[in-house]
């Protein structure tokens, strides 16, 4: 079966799954507004200013894409991203780009190699409906839970942390297309791909659609441990968060437990961009540290500085940045509305319910007691991360397809 495949940016599991479709002999197109060539990540490196978006740009380059056929909008990316930097029109950007896709997969649906269009929740729908005239199956990737689920769960998180937002913060924790361009886009799916099981039953909720789990996968090779801390043993006791601080993540969950806990020489390190209300993070307790926005390789640094990770989100997709915390040596403590039920063992980290101050106040004290213990738990954690390379995405991705054909 032949392929038509898309992704509004590129991102490192859209890569794997045109990879997949591709070893596969299935890919017939990636259309992808851009794949950043070496020398031009090198030239916009030299340009002053422009080094931290390049570390950004960077991900979604890779020389193994360039030997497949693509079909890019480069321009109309340059285009984007230019106002993106100047602040002006930036805020409907993202939506540009998904239109771009849909209206390119709608053109390239005329193939008549392509068997089956796959695109992602926001930018398959008018795709879609050209694949349904032409008689194409349609291939649909939820890289987040299903919408409904979330203004759910939004309603009643907003209700409850409403000190910790603002105006501006109020109902836009998940952005994205219209409600019933999404659930158009659901209907008209043959296959929904789904990172992790807390998706799947998401869908399941509210459809009767097909749903494959194909959990995403980890770059081993760059997220790798590093050498032990001199103080590991008798410094303070340190945690990291990674992700945004929204209320979607959990993280007024996270600093309620964290104070309710009240762990002696222990410190929880932030990185991310802050979203909720500027007040609640000048009112951070004194052994909270926020550090704001990181590049790939000072997020590892963290980790490899830290002791245990902490993930108290309350609605995911998969939560990838939990793989890679596993395969930098960090035991976890993450929830079930993530990917955690799938990838955390006992061994290596705790699974807590979504939206419990009182579970993460007991996985808090728990972790502290076992201090002992949690460099082995480190080791399992690279262990288990490692069953989750990319080329098991790969074969799981290309296996649920072909049950499809």
């Amino acid at each position: 079966m032949s392929v038509l495949f898309g992704h509004p940016t590129g991102n490192p599991n859209s890569h794997h799954a045109a990879l997949a479709y591709w070893e596969a002999g299935g890919l017939e197109a990636f259309c992808v507004p851009w794949v950043p060539r070496r020398w031009e990540l090198d030239f916009l490196k030299r340009v002053p200013g422009l080094r931290g978006v390049t570390e950004r740009l960077e991900r979604r380059s890779s020389p193994e894409l360039l030997e497949l056929p693509l079909v890019e909008g480069r321009l109309g990316e340059w285009w984007r991203m230019s106002r993106r930097l100047a602040g002006v029109g930036a805020a409907g950007v993202a939506e540009e780009a998904n239109l771009w896709l849909m209206k390119t997969l709608r053109r390239e649906c005329a193939r008549s190699e392509v068997h089956a269009v796959h695109s992602y929740e926001d930018c398959a729908l008018l795709a879609f409906e050209e694949a349904r005239k032409l008689g194409k199956a349609c291939i649909y990737e939820l890289p987040i839970a299903f919408h409904r689920e979330w203004e759910e769960r939004r309603l009643r998180l907003e209700r409850r942390f409403s000190d910790w937002l603002d105006a501006s913060s109020v109902g836009s924790q998940r952005s994205g297309a219209s409600s019933e361009q999404k659930d158009l886009e659901l209907e008209h799916a043959d296959l929904v791909l789904a990172p992790s099981g807390f998706v799947r039953k998401s869908v399941e909720r509210f459809s009767d659609r097909e749903v494959a789990v194909v959990p995403y996968g980890v770059d081993l090779d760059f997220w790798s441990c590093g050498e032990p801390r001199l103080d590991e043993e008798t410094g303070p006791l340190r945690f990291v968060y990674a992700g945004h601080a929204s209320v979607r993540k959990g993280v007024p969950l996270m600093l309620e437990a964290w104070r309710l806990a009240d762990l002696k020489r222990a410190e929880l390190e932030m990185v991310g961009p802050w979203q909720l209300n500027q007040r609640t993070r000048r009112d951070l307790p004194s052994s909270v540290v926020w550090t704001g926005p990181v590049s790939r390789s000072a997020l590892r640094e963290r980790f490899r500085n830290a002791d245990v990770f902490v993930f108290p989100s309350c609605f995911e997709g998969f939560g990838l940045v939990i793989l890679e915390a596993m395969a930098s040596g960090l035991p976890v403590i993450a929830t079930d509305a993530t990917a955690a039920p799938e990838i955390v063992d006992p061994d290596c980290g705790l699974v807590i319910p979504s939206e419990s101050v009182d579970a993460l106040v007991a996985a808090f004290q728990w972790v502290a007691e076992r201090r002992g213990s949690l460099r082995a738990m480190g080791t399992a954690a690279r262990v288990r991360a490692s069953q989750f390379g990319w080329d098991r995405y790969r074969e799981a991705l290309t296996d649920a397809v072909t049950r499809l054909g």
